[in-house]
């Protein structure tokens, strides 16, 4: 910092006034310290002043898979609010595991982060204590719920389910079989099963069996196709499918079109999440909409409050949309 200092004239001082609150210093300044800074390649020692003032400058978030997109709406979202009040992301995947994720909230907060954004509110008890004791503002998205560990924005699962469901009855299809992930660690995948059987049994008719994607880790148009399959060959009289992923239900139709069957008159099939591939598939694929930007939005600015001390609403629920397209009949 002294070299960068002696290079544009300045005193280390006006240096870290310049990299920690640029908007105390004249253009002039800070363009003369930024411009030395670039030349001799300087890179500020964050750990150092993260001892000396409290804080790291750091909000740690994570999600169930990197694997593909279903994510990364919310991470955007989150990091655009973080950006814009001067705070870094850091960002890493549980592969849908209670202890893996436990494993890396202790690892993260060794790291000392100004705040944790987590997916979901299913945890282990572990990981439960380290929050609660760490004391750092937590996030978790979503889903909501009763008891979340400190701040919560998202929906409700279950009601989206539901609402999903109902829309297939109201379509004229009675035997809906829902296709869902493992839901022993997964919160967001019970509550869409219990929102499915809630309504089909509102409706008068029996749930069918939940079919459940045992490789829910490898979210792929093959995982939905396989699932096809098998609720053909176990449930022959199905006249719907509910996937809880858009790429599962995308894989469905493609092998739909394989094997000669029409969509939406023979089956209907229906997705969760809204993702673009199901808006470019043929035909286009009826989904659940949820806010995913948003969400990370939402999540940004509540750490964002908290840290600044500002009033901050600790709850939000943001709701979903049901989004009808071509691979359903219309409901009635």
């Amino acid at each position: 910092m002294a070299e960068v200092a002696a290079l544009a004239g300045v005193t280390k001082m006006t240096v870290s006034r310049v990299l920690r609150h640029p908007e105390k210093v004249t253009p002039a300044t800070r363009a003369r310290v930024s411009e030395a800074i670039a030349a001799m390649g300087y890179v500020p020692n964050r750990l150092a002043g993260s001892l000396t003032a409290g804080v790291s400058g750091m909000v740690a978030a994570i999600v169930p898979t990197l694997r593909h997109s279903l994510f990364a709406d919310t991470m955007e979202g989150l990091s655009d609010v973080l950006s814009e009040a001067g705070l870094d992301l850091i960002v890493s995947s549980s592969s849908y595991r209670t202890d893996v994720e436990e494993s890396q909230i202790r690892s993260l907060l060794e790291r000392r982060p100004d705040a944790l954004v987590l997916t979901g509110l299913t945890h282990t008890p572990g990981a439960r204590d380290l929050l609660r004791t760490f004391g750092v503002p937590v996030v978790e998205t979503w889903e909501t719920g009763d008891e979340p560990v400190d701040m919560v924005v998202g929906y409700s699962n279950r009601e989206a389910a539901h609402a999903m469901t109902s829309q297939l009855l109201k379509a004229g299809y009675r035997n809906v079989v829902f296709v869902n992930g493992p839901s022993e660690n997964n919160e967001r995948a019970r509550h869409r099963a219990e929102g499915y059987r809630t309504a089909m049994e509102d409706a008068g008719l029996g749930p069918l069996p939940v079919h459940v994607v045992r490789d829910e880790d490898a979210i792929l148009p093959e995982t939905g196709a396989r699932a096809l399959r098998a609720v053909r060959d176990q449930t022959p009289r199905a006249d719907a499918l509910f996937f809880t992923s858009d790429v599962f239900a995308v894989g469905a139709i493609l092998a739909c079109r394989d094997m000669g069957i029409a969509v939406p008159g023979d089956i209907g099939i229906a997705g969760f999440h809204d993702l673009e591939i199901g808006r470019v598939v043929s035909p286009t694929l009826t989904t659940v909409h949820v806010p995913a930007l948003e969400m990370g939005r939402r999540a940004g600015e509540m750490i964002v409050g908290r840290l600044s001390a500002k009033p901050t609403a600790e709850r939000q629920e943001l709701g979903f949309t049901i989004i009808e397209r071509q691979s359903t009949r219309k409901s009635a």
